[in-house]
């Protein structure tokens, strides 16, 4: 484990898969949010479904997670173009955390689609970059 405030923490590529995982968990209820109208758990759940999906990217192409969301671009941008893309998506995605999960308002119905909208873009680029790297080294 890495030392607390560092800025990484080591990933596998089972872990890298594991996020993955979650990042698909959290797009659906993400999704099936929005059906329901419910604007802030939807924009919520897209934040942690890109959250995972950057770490499964960054994980897959570094073998490293940011320890904390606002290091997590930085790391990202190391991450050639994949990793590019990512941190823009993930900067935007940030973006409504606040809004929705700690503002009194509640999220406008515009700003939790694009919310899931970046998700979904992330998500679909970390299953594209987790899925085409190799599962496990050969043995000797």
């Amino acid at each position: 484990m890495a030392p607390r405030g560092s800025s990484s923490r080591p990933v596998s590529a089972a872990d890298a898969r594991a996020y993955l995982s979650k990042a698909d968990s959290w797009l659906e209820a993400a999704t099936e949010s929005l059906e329901a109208r419910r604007w802030d758990v939807a924009a919520g759940a897209a934040v942690a479904a890109g959250v995972n999906a950057c770490d499964a990217i960054s994980g897959a192409l570094v073998g490293q997670r940011a320890g904390q969301h606002d290091l997590a671009a930085t790391l990202l941008e190391t991450a050639g173009e994949d990793g590019r893309f990512a941190a823009r998506q993930l900067s935007q995605l940030l973006r409504f955390k606040a809004p929705a999960q700690y503002d009194p308002a509640p999220m406008s119905e515009k700003d939790a689609r694009k919310a899931v909208e970046l998700a979904r873009r992330l998500v679909e680029r970390a299953t594209v970059v987790v899925m085409r790297r190799p599962k496990a080294a050969p043995g000797p």
